[in-house]
């Protein structure tokens, strides 16, 4: 059994903004408002003692811990200089990536020197240009919060900070988005397709016109940034994209968008319970509660939750459609939530279906027509064609999925 290898800590349940499209406060879960506000250090201590003892059971060397919200920075420094001496001190032989992904606006000279001094890499949130930004990540009194996100990020470059994560936006024009992270002169960046799954699904994507072949408003979006981006002779790394051309050359990498590896991802929430990936809760309230808390499980009983199984497995638990995509093992299915449906549960292709097949053949025939004859033949690598493929998966008899993997697949559905 492949190992959990990454801890996203849930250190704060609140947020000091209020972003539209938050998977946490406004795609309809409300059950954050049972849990404590802050994470203990008992919390905490519970958690690096059980970790130390996975770790042992797993031979784990390398594990990464992910300080995360709400907003996590609400939780305070004395917290984070406790927390990072406890897991250093508790568990033993295991080298530690220690990560924090935030809004940005408390950021300061201060926070920056503590981050620094534990060795906690800084993500920021940050949504394209003001105008865009300003209106879907706001203060809880409607202001926006780009100003102070721009002055963070221009003030962690002195620290080491590196990237910024997006949300893609068809509002914006991919060469205003490019440039506006040019402006920023951040070396890396990430790009995140947007929550959402057939019942609640995101801006542009019309009901009735969802994987049909000439709908792919995703896709073109992001092959207009990809030119962009590859015309750069001073580009910034995309990590979205570097993933994609990996996989497309062959390595086994991946990670919840892509890829046939393993979702090792756990989530412990401020009052110690031990969850599957939070963003999965954009599918309807509750469906990410358990009866697992770290106060009284092990991290090991997470691996018998059956929603945490059909996460951590979910690039190779896969609707029937997949099986037989040429794509499948660049894909993986796509992320599990954008999977969803009231109706079939898991079991459909992702809303973003059509979109990844027409990027990845975009970005495919871009890399074969770079390469030499011979290097494509060494490789098996040769032209994808969008419009073919998508003939193809209506015309072949599909492949049909083991009738356990299509239960499990099933049994979230909320229509019996």
């Amino acid at each position: 059994m492949e190992n959990i290898v990454s801890f996203v800590l849930k250190v704060a349940s609140r947020c000091n903004l209020n972003c539209s499209y938050c998977y946490m406060y406004n795609l309809g879960d409300k059950t954050y408002l049972s849990q404590p506000k802050f994470m203990s250090m008992e919390t905490i201590t519970v958690f690096a003692q059980k970790l130390h003892t996975y770790c042992q059971e797993k031979k784990a060397r390398y594990v990464q811990i992910v300080f995360h919200g709400g907003e996590p920075m609400l939780w305070g420094k004395e917290n984070y200089k406790q927390a990072i001496e406890i897991f250093t001190t508790i568990v033993k032989d295991v080298d530690f990536g220690f990560a924090m992904q935030t809004n940005g606006v408390s950021l300061t000279h201060d926070w920056y020197k503590l981050f620094k001094e534990l060795n906690i890499r800084v993500g920021i949130s940050m949504d394209g240009p003001k105008e865009h930004h300003d209106r879907y990540r706001v203060f809880h009194n409607g202001k926006g919060s780009y100003e102070k996100v721009v002055k963070a990020i221009e003030l962690g470059k002195q620290y080491g900070m590196s990237n910024i994560l997006s949300v893609v936006n068809l509002n914006i024009s991919p060469s205003e988005f490019y440039q506006e992270v040019k402006n920023l002169g951040v070396p890396s960046f990430n790009l995140l397709l947007p929550d959402g799954h057939y019942d609640n699904l995101p801006d542009s994507f019309e009901k009735l016109k969802v994987n049909t072949l000439h709908h792919t408003p995703y896709a073109d979006w992001l092959i207009e940034i990809f030119e962009i981006w590859k015309a750069d002779s001073d580009r910034p790394m995309i990590r979205f994209f570097r993933t994609l051309i990996e996989l497309i050359m062959g390595e086994q990498t991946g990670d919840q968008m892509v890829g046939r590896l393993t979702n090792g991802v756990a989530v412990l929430e401020t009052n110690g319970a031990l969850e599957v990936s939070d963003s999965i809760r954009a599918c309807y309230e509750g469906i990410t509660r358990n009866d697992l808390n770290i106060h009284t499980h092990s991290i090991d009983d997470l691996y018998n939750d059956p929603l945490f199984e059909v996460f951590f497995h979910s690039h190779n638990m896969v609707n029937d459609t997949c099986l037989t995509c040429p794509i499948y093992d660049i894909c993986g299915g796509g992320f599990l939530g954008n999977r969803y449906s009231n109706e079939e549960g898991f079991d459909n292709p992702t809303i973003y279906c059509h979109d990844m097949i027409k990027l990845v053949s975009h970005i495919q025939n871009d890399i074969v027509n770079s390469l030499p004859d011979e290097v494509c033949a060494s490789l098996d690598a040769s032209e994808a064609h969008y419009e073919e493929i998508v003939e193809e998966l209506k015309e072949i008899s599909l492949i049909k999925a083991h009738d356990e993997i299509k239960n499990k697949l099933k049994s979230f559905s909320l229509v019996c």
